[in-house]
């Protein structure tokens, strides 16, 4: 059995990352796991020599990276797998080194280490990463229309930020559903000020379990993901936020609300 045997191999153990920029790199980008490719129209594709492109791909396939399929080749769920990694790593790799400066003074020790190794995803198509001094509600005016335009909104969140939770009220009221996952002191100190949702004319639209083991600030719309995380000192940065409406982004902001919000209590109605 092919699988059996990939599974136990050790070139797949010991396969190396391709770079993107090299020719094993291209030649699993231009690839796919769905439609073959023959060789002739992957010469043709990356525009090189098709002994080259031979060449490269019986490599791929000896590692379990790449199968023949009729006349063609595609990626094998191994090579799915590592093309995917590739890309994640590299798009991490140049987030990290271009906003260096935001994630040293950052706290990141809630989120989870897979989420991690893809964040690079959220450099992507970002509107806002650092506040614009010339302009110092910048980031607020674009979040504003965010929340208050939504129609779906998940929060994962340690503090309590009472212009959001306005703009989010606005939401609930105009017909919006909101998810939530904060801690036993946040919910107490929102009733305290009288900033809680959970009010018994909304109910059905609102959702909020307990996770005690959040420090962020994370909201998740249809359209957006906002994402504040706390200084080292431990207080919440608004003028440095990651806000960005890119589909893998939001992809991995849905996730992250999840990974927090299933497998938490629930808060009944009864204990609004």
């Amino acid at each position: 059995m092919p699988g059996a045997r990939a599974l136990g191999d050790q070139s797949i153990i010991g396969a190396k990352i391709p770079a993107s920029s090299s020719l094993r790199g291209k030649v699993m980008d231009s690839l796919d796991c769905e439609k073959t490719l023959t060789t002739k129209a992957l010469s043709s594709k990356l525009g090189l020599h098709q002994s080259s492109v031979s060449h490269t791909l019986k490599e791929l396939i000896e590692e379990d990276l790449v199968i023949k399929n009729g006349k063609g080749y595609q990626l094998s769920n191994v090579g799915i797998i590592q093309k995917n990694l590739t890309r994640w790593m590299g798009k991490t790799l140049r987030c990290m080194e271009a906003e260096k400066d935001f994630f040293l003074s950052h706290d990141l020790s809630s989120i989870p280490i897979g989420f991690l190794v893809s964040m690079g995803l959220l450099c992507e198509r970002k509107e806002a990463m650092k506040n614009d001094p010339v302009k110092p509600f910048q980031v607020e005016e674009i979040i504003t229309p965010i929340l208050t335009q939504a129609r779906h909104i998940m929060i994962a969140s340690s503090f309590i930020i009472p212009e959001h939770h306005l703009h989010v009220a606005a939401a609930v009221r105009n017909g919006a559903q909101c998810q939530t996952a904060t801690s036993q002191r946040i919910v107490q100190e929102l009733e305290e000020k009288n900033l809680s949702l959970m009010d018994s004319s909304h109910l059905s639209q609102i959702e909020v379990r307990i996770h005690e083991h959040i420090n962020m600030h994370l909201i998740v719309t249809e359209s957006h993901l906002v994402l504040s995380l706390p200084r080292l000192d431990g207080s919440i940065d608004l003028q440095n936020v990651i806000i960005s409406k890119d589909r893998e982004a939001l992809n991995w902001g849905r996730t992250l609300f999840y990974y927090f919000f299933y497998g938490s209590p629930k808060i009944e109605s009864n204990h609004r």
